[in-house]
C-alpha cells in the first residue's frame, strides 16, 4: 500500500488509545535533479491524551543522490525520526503530509558520496578521489612563475 494522505482524527480514537502503524511504503514525490530515487518506509504510533493527540515515528529506506562534488550517484541510508500534536480543536492531522515536509527538511542541500570526497578536477575534470593530477598546482606555479617573472624585470 502507498500512502497520499494519512488522516489520523479524534474519531479514530472512540474505543483506543493507541494507533501503530508499522512499515507501511512512503510515496515521496521529490525533484528528479536533486534525488535519483527513493525506497521509503514509515511507522508511528499515535496515543491520545485527553485533548491532544501525539504521533511519534520514523521514516526509514534509502535514498539515491548524485555527488554534488565528483557527480556520482550514490544511495544513502534514511532514518529520520519524526514527532506531531494535534488538540481536539484541530480535529485532524494529515501525517503524509507532515512526514513529507520533514523529509523535505532533511534533504542534502548539497549531497555528498563521502565527507571526503574531493570531486573532479575543474582543469581537466579527471576524478581526484580516483587519481591525482596535479593540474591545479601546476597552474598555480606558472602563475606564481609570470608574476615574479615580470618584478624579476624591474631595475632599482
Amino acid at each position: 500500500m502507498i500512502v497520499k494522505s494519512l488522516l489520523v482524527s479524534f474519531d479514530d480514537f472512540r474505543k483506543v488509545k493507541k494507533l501503530v502503524v508499522e512499515k507501511e511504503k512512503f510515496l515521496f514525490v521529490y525533484d528528479r535533479e536533486l534525488i535519483k530515487s527513493a525506497n521509503l518506509y514509515f511507522s508511528f504510533e499515535a496515543n491520545k491524551y485527553d485533548n491532544v493527540v501525539n504521533i511519534v515515528g520514523k521514516i526509514f529506506g534509502t535514498m539515491s543522490f548524485e555527488c554534488s562534488r565528483c557527480l556520482k550517484f550514490f544511495e544513502q541510508e534514511v532514518n529520520v525520526p519524526f514527532e506531531y500534536s494535534f488538540t481536539k480543536e484541530e480535529f485532524e492531522c494529515d501525517v503524509a503530509n507532515e512526514m513529507r515536509e520533514t523529509m523535505i527538511i532533511n534533504i542534502p542541500m548539497k549531497p555528498l558520496c563521502s565527507k571526503d570526497c574531493k570531486g573532479l578536477c575543474s582543469i581537466c575534470g579527471n576524478d581526484k578521489n580516483e587519481k591525482d593530477c596535479f593540474c591545479e598546482r601546476k597552474m598555480k606555479d606558472k602563475f606564481v612563475a609570470e608574476k615574479w617573472s615580470k618584478i624579476g624585470k624591474f631595475k632599482v
